[in-house]
């Protein structure tokens, strides 16, 4: 009888160890995280990223430490729009200088797509730009040893700004200012697949932070339709937590 209940709890042991490792991955204690994106992960060092080196912090077996790598405007499509004030920065012209800094990160969560369509019509030509960087920043990280945490890119909250006042110019030279009004379901939703669909041996796990950010849209979202607010962030940073982050 007791070898048949101890098989019984092994059995209920790889099942529950099973269901976790399709659920999301635990980060190990003392891992440096970098959390590498455009100005929605840059946050003016008071976003998402902050928020969840507070989670860690508040579970002391953690021992987390998250680098805020976001840049304001940058992409991985190397593409900017006609009223864009210069040229957008690119990633892969700051990510030699970055994997040369200290400490060296063993994660880095990867958060873009807001910028890479530059806020305009959706083309298959766009979406392979999209793939490829996403390709060729993988391969970098796996050249490095950096395991990778893909995180889908948020929406573009366009009737929520509108509901705040936020006018919309009729015209068709779309760009941040004057976004194409379907971005969101035409383009930000063809780069979420991408990011979710994507195969690569450096992707360590990936989390969807698009889906609870259009569930709270109103709460999440002001004035502004690309970037979220404080409440917008602390929803972020909570589902990456539930991911990342060992609970207490």
């Amino acid at each position: 009888m007791k070898i048949v209940v101890k098989i019984a709890l092994f059995c209920i042991t790889l099942i529950i160890i099973s269901c976790k490792n399709q659920t999301g991955y635990v980060l190990e204690d003392n891992t440096i995280v970098a959390c590498i994106g455009d100005s929605i992960t840059y946050g003016s060092k008071q976003g998402y990223v902050e928020y969840l080196q507070k989670y860690a912090d508040k579970n002391k077996s953690n021992k987390i430490t998250f680098l805020n790598w976001g840049k304001n405007s940058e992409t991985i499509t190397g593409l900017t729009e006609n009223d864009h004030p210069g040229p957008r920065p690119f990633l892969f012209d700051r990510i030699d200088s970055l994997l040369k800094q200290t400490p060296k990160p063993d994660v880095v969560t990867f958060c873009y797509g807001m910028n890479c369509g530059i806020y305009g019509l959706p083309s298959e030509e766009l979406f392979q730009r999209f793939r490829n960087g996403l390709t060729q920043f993988l391969d970098i990280m796996k050249g490095h040893e950096i395991d990778v945490v893909l995180i889908t890119p948020p929406p573009l909250a366009l009737k929520t700004a509108i509901k705040h006042g936020r006018e919309m110019i009729s015209t068709g030279n779309y760009g941040y200012k004057n976004p194409y009004e379907n971005y969101n379901d035409e383009v930000i939703k063809e780069f979420k697949k991408i990011v979710l669909e994507i195969e690569h041996p450096a992707i360590l796990t990936r989390i969807d932070i698009n889906t609870p950010l259009i569930q709270n849209i109103d709460k999440a979202y002001g004035k502004d339709p690309i970037h979220p607010n404080s409440f917008g962030n602390m929803v972020i940073a909570e589902t990456m937590s539930k991911v990342l982050l060992e609970e207490e």
